[in-house]
């Protein structure tokens, strides 16, 4: 059965609450070179279209509360550098950050400061919502083709973040300068995840999972009989650390790796993952799942 013309598959989710989210998502009629990101939202098994973003979107995230605020700004990155942050229950406003010739691929909060990093080694900062360059010494100028990437920022604080890339590299921000971290592997890394227990965590191609600090050095907990495919992105939820790998979610609790029993019919799959203390939501494709921590549930996106 050939898709409608408003098919969606979704790459992006920010949860909300336990029966709300957003999910941002591409046009099948596209192909595999999409030019707008679309933005809905569900509510109560409710869906509501809520505009449509002239980039493709790499990254999405809720800020904290500012000081007034219910509830913090939600943000969305294009890779090109546009950044689209709306107040709940406001009209959104539009940014585009000043950047060279690279893509941004990630999008972290820390301290109530937002972070982007992206190819050739790019990274910024916004303070008070000025966005300024912090690569210095890391950047790497742009020649024929891209040689270096990071694709993923995290970090506890202004001074203790953490960006990883092509290549096993792991960078360390003390606040004052970029040294790199030597990692166990030459694999690229995907995501990095600054854990509230003061550990760090990096998911890379063929299963790698690093556990560890620039302090003490890393050390790879991943298991490659369970997964050997890309760690795409992770989230603590309920004690414990969730990473997506596409056609599998595993679970890590301080011990163990073991993949995630996900009971629901139908095809699934696992890319973008968000939280908040009472509800999980996980996106990949048109698949699209909320877990409270003893239920799982499957949403269906009525333009699929």
């Amino acid at each position: 059965m050939a898709k409608s013309e408003t098919a969606l598959y979704f790459t992006n989710v920010i949860a909300i609450g336990p029966q709300e989210a957003l999910l941002a998502g591409h046009l099948y009629l596209e192909g595999a070179e999409p030019s707008v990101t679309r933005v809905m939202m569900i509510d109560q098994d409710d869906w509501f279209h809520v505009y449509d973003i002239p980039e493709v979107v790499y990254s999405a995230l809720q800020r904290s509360p500012r000081r007034g605020q219910q509830k913090g700004d939600y943000c969305f990155l294009g890779r090109a550098g546009l950044l689209r942050e709306h107040p709940s229950g406001q009209s959104s406003t539009d940014a585009t950050l000043d950047i060279d010739n690279v893509y941004l691929m990630d999008l972290c909060e820390v301290d109530g400061e937002l972070y982007a990093c992206g190819t050739q080694n790019q990274v910024l900062r916004q303070n008070k919502g000025v966005w300024q360059r912090i690569d210095q010494g890391l950047y790497v100028p742009l020649g024929d083709e891209v040689t270096a990437c990071l694709n993923g920022i995290d970090g506890f604080s202004r001074d203790d973040v953490y960006a990883v890339g092509d290549a096993g590299a792991i960078w360390h921000w003390d606040g004052k300068g970029w040294q790199a971290s030597a990692a166990p592997t030459n694999l690229p890394l995907y995501c990095v995840h600054c854990a509230a227990d003061g550990t760090v965590y990096i998911g890379g191609s063929g299963g790698i999972l690093l556990r560890g600090s620039a302090q003490v050095g890393w050390t790879d907990i991943g298991d490659r009989d369970l997964c050997s495919e890309v760690l795409e992105n992770m989230v603590e939820f309920a004690g414990k650390l969730y990473v997506t790998a596409t056609d599998q979610l595993l679970e890590y609790d301080g011990t163990r790796l073991s993949e995630t029993k996900v009971p629901v019919q139908g095809k699934k799959a696992y890319y973008a993952i968000d939280a908040k203390p009472e509800v999980m939501w996980v996106v990949g494709d048109e698949c699209v799942l909320s877990y409270d921590g003893g239920t799982w549930q499957r949403h269906v996106c009525p333009e699929n």
